[in-house]
C-alpha cells in the first residue's frame, strides 16, 4: 500500500451528535457471555507503536439520512447486490463496517479505561504488529455516548445493501450493522489510491497511445514511486513510464458526461479517459481488476495518484461522492474475528 497520512477531518455543519448512532453488540468476549458490550480494537505496528484506536459496536443504519454517516463513494449495483445474497445468508455482516470519527466524544475515555485493563484477545497481523481487543465495562452500556458525523472509509457496498434490505423487509432484517469508529483524531486512517490492472494490454501500444494525448516519460524503475498529483503511471515488465499533462481536449471529450465534482478526481480520468484512450486503440474491452499494491512484473497497471482528504470530505458532504474504487482507507481489522450485531 501506498499510503498517505491524513490531517483531522472537520465536517462542515455538522449535525449534532447522536447517542443512538452506535449501540452495544452481543459478541464473544464480554463477560457474562453473550450480554451486549462496546469493544475496543487497538491496532499495533511492527516496533510497537499504536496505529489505530476505536470502538466498536453495532451502528444505525439510519445513520445515512440524519446526516452522521458520509458516504464517500459510488457504488456498483453487481456489489451491492452480491452484499445483500451474503446478509441474507449470513444473517448479518460479520465483518464489520470501518468508520473514521473526527472527535469520538466520550468514547475516548471508554478507550483509554480500557486499554489500561488486561487484554482480552491479542492477534498476529501479518506483515508485523498486533490487533488487541477489549470487552468494555458495562458501565458504558447504560448511557451510550454521543458521537458526531462520521467518515465511511470502508464496507459502501455492505451498508447499501443492508439498507435496501431493510426497506424491503423491515421485520425481518436488523437496522443495524458492526462497526468499527476509529479516532481519526489521534490515529488517522492511511490514504492511498486504489489502482489498476487491465488484462490483455499491449504495454508498448498502450504507451504509443498515452503519447497522442499525454506527456509520457519513462522512469528509473529501481524504486516504486508514488505518482504526483496530475500524474499517472503506468507499469509493466519491470518498467514505468509517468503520464501528465493530459490534453484538455481528451479530458474534456470524456469527462463532460459525470458529475462537475469528479472532473479533478483521478479515478474518474484513470477510468474515462487514459484506460479507455489506451484499450480503444487496441479494440480491447478492459476487464479491470483493482488493487491497493504496484501490479505484478507481468501485469500492465495504472497506478493512480492518491485523492486528497479535502476531496474526499468535499464529496461525501455534498452527495456526489467519488467514483468507484477511488481510494483505499485502512487499517482494517482483521477478518473473521468479529461477530455480527444482535
Amino acid at each position: 500500500m501506498l499510503p498517505e497520512l491524513s490531517r483531522p477531518l472537520v465536517p462542515p455543519e455538522s449535525p449534532a451528535p447522536r447517542t443512538d448512532l452506535l449501540l452495544p453488540f452481543h459478541g464473544v468476549l464480554a463477560r457474562p457471555l453473550g450480554r451486549a458490550s462496546y469493544y475496543v480494537l487497538e491496532r499495533i505496528d511492527g516496533v510497537g507503536s499504536v496505529e489505530q484506536r476505536g470502538v466498536l459496536g453495532a451502528l444505525s443504519l439510519h445513520g445515512v439520512e440524519s446526516g452522521h454517516v458520509l458516504r464517500h463513494q459510488q457504488v456498483g449495483e453487481t456489489a451491492v447486490r452480491f452484499q445483500a445474497r451474503l446478509l441474507k445468508e449470513r444473517g448479518g455482516s460479520v465483518e464489520p463496517l470501518l468508520l473514521a470519527a473526527p472527535d469520538l466524544g466520550a468514547f475516548h475515555a471508554c478507550i483509554e479505561e480500557t486499554v489500561r485493563r488486561p487484554v482480552d484477545q491479542e492477534l498476529p497481523v501479518p506483515g508485523g504488529g498486533l490487533q488487541r481487543l477489549w470487552a468494555c465495562d458495562v458501565s458504558w452500556t447504560v448511557d451510550p455516548p454521543a458521537l458526531p458525523p462520521m467518515l465511511l472509509a470502508d464496507g459502501h457496498h455492505r451498508l447499501e445493501a443492508a439498507r435496501r434490505l431493510r426497506r424491503a423487509h423491515p421485520g425481518a432484517v436488523g437496522d443495524r450493522l458492526l462497526a468499527l469508529v476509529v479516532d481519526h483524531r489521534r490515529y488517522p486512517l492511511t490514504l492511498s489510491a486504489t489502482h489498476r490492472v487491465v488484462p490483455g494490454l499491449d504495454l508498448e501500444r498502450a504507451v504509443r497511445a498515452a503519447e497522442r494525448i499525454a506527456r509520457v516519460r519513462e522512469l528509473p524503475p529501481a524504486r516504486r514511486p508514488v505518482p504526483r498529483p496530475g500524474t499517472y503511471l503506468l507499469t509493466g515488465q519491470g518498467r514505468i513510464w509517468g503520464l501528465s499533462e493530459i490534453s484538455p481536449a481528451a479530458l474534456a471529450g470524456r469527462l463532460r458526461t459525470l458529475p462537475v465534482e469528479w472532473v479533478e478526481l483521478p479515478a474518474a480520468i484513470s477510468d474515462h479517459v487514459l484506460i479507455p484512450a489506451l484499450c480503444e486503440d487496441q479494440q480491447l474491452s478492459p476487464a479491470l481488476r483493482y488493487t491497493s499494491h504496484y501490479p505484478a512484473p507481468d501485469e500492465v497497471g495504472l497506478i493512480l495518484p492518491p485523492p486528497t482528504w479535502d476531496q474526499i470530505w468535499a464529496g461525501a458532504a455534498s452527495g456526489a461522492g467519488m467514483p468507484p474504487k477511488s481510494t483505499h482507507l485502512g487499517p482494517s481489522p482483521l477478518p473473521g474475528q468479529l461477530g455480527a450485531p444482535g
